[in-house]
């Protein structure tokens, strides 16, 4: 099977070989770490499946499915391959980048994973709004994880057609970039090999929704860049809270849904900095304020409909806080030790939750550890 890149772990890595698989599946399930042009993918999973699994993409060419039967099976025969039908774990997933220049059609990946082998294997097909799909045969590619003279690990990367592979670096990463951005990270994961026990915050989300959502609302406030007043840096700050909106909107109309109403929730948001988070969720039809101890230069831009007050968080305005449906604590403040206090003031009422999103923690965590 022709290699095309391959890269070592570190000495005595103890990690592996359970740490390739979590490293894989990082990848898998979060390709926009690393890939900064996607939103995210949406992944449907089916544990064991054997041949039959592929037909789908591999039926109308007998020699196509030769071909990728005997590289997916690492050099064994493809005949030896049907007669075994041995299961994969498979997963099939939809990308779905940040700006999609794509029509209707849909990118996704059929991901098997040998066990066995330490060897996972990715097809890459188009699917059309009439349901039609095509193979990339020359994106067909595969990583492996390789135990040589029982000391030194080395991780693969595998291409069934290189002279064919197209790029469009969303979708279809480049093949230099493979080599120098995603195989070193897969080995520094797979070194690591950490378990967060929290959830991915997009997981809690249509990841659809949030990606045509985020499209719209950076489309609507990229002028704030151009005449922004302040000294921060203007593309970080305005697309870091139209991010930080799109979330919020995403996520309260879902909850909308679910609960059946109509009546959009209300916030305060404590520490709101330049304002732009508030700006943006009045602007949207959500009815709340910002509160921040002292004022910037862009308040006045914003207009009257966007309520920005200089004060103090504190205790004893809590309870005129919890009046609202949602208290967001998005930015560092001057003194985060009064914003913690509000921010645990129990108990709260059953409408009100608590967003926290300590963009700066860093001060937080040594005030408070």
């Amino acid at each position: 099977m022709p290699k095309l890149f391959d890269i070592k772990f570190p000495g005595e890595c103890k990690t592996l070989p359970d740490g390739f698989w979590s490293a894989v599946d990082v990848w898998i399930k979060k390709p926009h770490v690393v890939n900064k042009r996607l939103c995210g993918v949406k992944v449907t999973q089916s544990e064991e499946e054997g041949a039959e699994a592929l037909r789908f993409l591999l039926d109308e060419d007998a020699a196509l499915t030769d071909e990728v039967l005997l590289f997916i099976a690492g050099g064994a025969s493809a005949a030896r391959t049907h007669e075994e039908e041995k299961p994969w774990s498979l997963i099939i997933k939809t990308i779905i980048p940040k700006v999609n220049s794509y029509g209707t059609n849909l990118h996704k990946e059929v991901i098997l994973k040998d066990f066995d082998r330490q060897l996972v294997t990715f097809l890459p097909f188009e699917e059309d709004a009439q349901g039609q799909v095509s193979l990339k045969r020359g994106n067909i590619h595969q990583l492996q994880l390789l135990h040589q003279d029982c000391e030194e690990w080395t991780l693969e990367l595998h291409v069934l057609a290189s002279d064919a592979w197209f790029s469009d670096g969303v979708a279809y990463p480049k093949l230099p970039w493979m080599s120098t951005d995603l195989m070193p990270k897969l080995v520094r994961w797979a070194t690591e090999c950490k378990s967060s026990e929290f959830k991915s915050t997009l997981s809690l989300l249509p990841v659809e929704k949030y990606s045509v959502m985020y499209q719209q609302l950076k489309e609507k406030y990229k002028a704030m860049v151009k005449i922004w007043p302040e000294v921060t840096d203007p593309e970080k700050f305005v697309y870091e809270d139209v991010a930080i909106a799109t979330y919020l909107l995403v996520l309260w109309a879902e909850e909308r849904a679910e609960r059946g109403l109509t009546a959009r929730q209300s916030f305060v948001d404590l520490g709101c900095g330049n304002g732009l988070l508030v700006h943006i969720l009045a602007n949207e039809g959500h009815p709340g304020k910002g509160i921040d101890v002292r004022k910037r230069k862009i308040w006045d831009m914003y207009g009257p409909q966007t309520l920005l007050e200089v004060s103090e968080p504190s205790p004893k305005k809590a309870d005129r806080l919890l009046l609202m449906s949602v208290i967001i604590f998005s930015h560092e403040t001057e003194n985060p030790r009064r914003t913690l206090k509000v921010s645990f003031q129990p108990p709260s009422p059953p409408h009100c939750r608590r967003f926290v999103l300590w963009l700066a923690g860093t001060t937080t965590f040594n005030n408070f550890k």
